[in-house]
């Protein structure tokens, strides 16, 4: 029994003497009896070494490797596969020819919508700047969800067409009158339905969300933007004024022009396009964003919402600040050129502060 013990101690030793023979590495052949130095510059003369010098064990331990190459190899090949697979699976689905008349029928009929969003999106004065990433940020989400999704058996329900009808309808009376807030929630609601249509309740569940995320890149929030714009440019001015002494700089405001703050060298104008509204319909996007892809738990979703109001008043306030202080000591030239791009700044820096946070309230991935 000792000798055996003894005997398998040796091998265990040469085993992990073996293990750690890499390519490009140096081995001493004295480990197994042999004397000289040789160098092993491939991954087949360190396997082709451990057969001949590793014995039972080194065999063992190729043959490990190799099997473990062969299991990467095809889980690299699925990978691959699966992209071509899943349009191979589409493209023979009975519903992809239906599904695709569909897709051109609601371009066509929510084609007035549609036109608009790229000057909704670009509009210096608009309220929608953050507009382009929306789409995107829906297919990430899809995307990040793919694995589940894929799971899902396709099951057409072809009774919701009956839905889908009466949306059509309403769509025409929305058209006739161009009442475009109406017009982009029924373009949500086509989609879903078409989902459900095609692909079954499941996928419509599923999809819901990254669907009705696509409301924060259309007309949908006019009344939002009447009603709150004035209260959140008020707050805005008081926390740019606060800030504007911290910073040492002379404030005077004239009575009766509660958004008109005189500094020394410079008059900063809160208009209502630099409210903060602009920069609320932002966050709550982002916001949106993460709590569909973080899985967080409630308190920590609520956490997220919560945010949204104060982050965006003290860093659209810290903005016009800054207008200030860049005007006041450089010119009003120098302070409007500021003010074009720092409203680009400010969206990059409250995604960051978000993704921290979610980062903080338990998000791993």
């Amino acid at each position: 029994m000792g000798e055996q013990s003894a005997v398998d101690t040796v091998a265990d030793e040469m085993a992990v003497k073996s293990a750690n023979v890499v390519v490009g590495t140096k081995a001493r052949h004295e480990q197994f009896g042999v004397g000289s130095i040789t160098e092993l510059p491939t991954e087949q003369d360190a396997n082709t070494y451990l057969v001949n010098f590793g014995g039972d064990v080194g065999i063992q331990r190729v043959a490990e490797s190799e099997l473990k190459l062969e299991a990467d190899g095809a889980a690299d090949e699925d990978a691959k596969m699966d992209y071509a697979e899943l349009a191979r699976k589409i493209s023979q689905s009975p519903a992809f020819v239906p599904g695709v008349l569909l897709a051109l029928g609601i371009g066509v009929m929510f084609f007035t919508v549609i036109r608009r969003l790229y000057g909704l999106w670009t509009s210096e004065d608009g309220y929608y700047s953050h507009g382009f990433l929306v789409p995107l940020i829906s297919g990430y989400v899809v995307y990040r969800w793919w694995p589940k999704l894929k799971t899902i058996p396709v099951k057409p329900f072809y009774p919701a067409a009956v839905l889908l009808v009466a949306l059509v309808a309403g769509t025409l009376v929305a058209n006739s009158l161009t009442i475009i807030g109406l017009l982009s929630l029924l373009l949500l609601l086509t989609l879903v339905c078409s989902v459900w249509m095609l692909a079954g309740f499941r996928w419509a569940l599923w999809l819901s969300p990254p669907i009705l995320y696509l409301a924060f890149g259309l007309p949908l929030l006019s009344s939002i933007i009447t009603n709150y714009t004035n209260p959140l440019q008020l707050a805005s001015t008081s926390v740019a004024i606060q800030l504007l002494k911290v910073f040492g700089l002379n404030t005077f405001q004239v009575p009766n022009e509660p958004t008109t703050v005189w500094l020394d060298n410079f008059m900063l104008d809160i208009a209502v396009p630099c409210s903060g509204l602009k920069l609320v319909l932002a966050l709550m996007a982002f916001t949106a964003f993460f709590v569909m892809i973080a899985r967080l738990k409630w308190w920590a979703n609520l956490v997220m919402v919560a945010m949204i109001l104060p982050l965006a008043v003290f860093i659209n306030g810290l903005r016009i600040s800054l207008i200030g202080v860049v005007g006041n000591a450089y010119g009003s030239k120098a302070g409007m050129q500021f003010h074009d791009y720092s409203g680009y700044i400010t969206l990059i820096v409250c995604f960051l502060i978000l993704f921290q946070l979610a980062r903080g309230l338990g998000w791993k991935n």
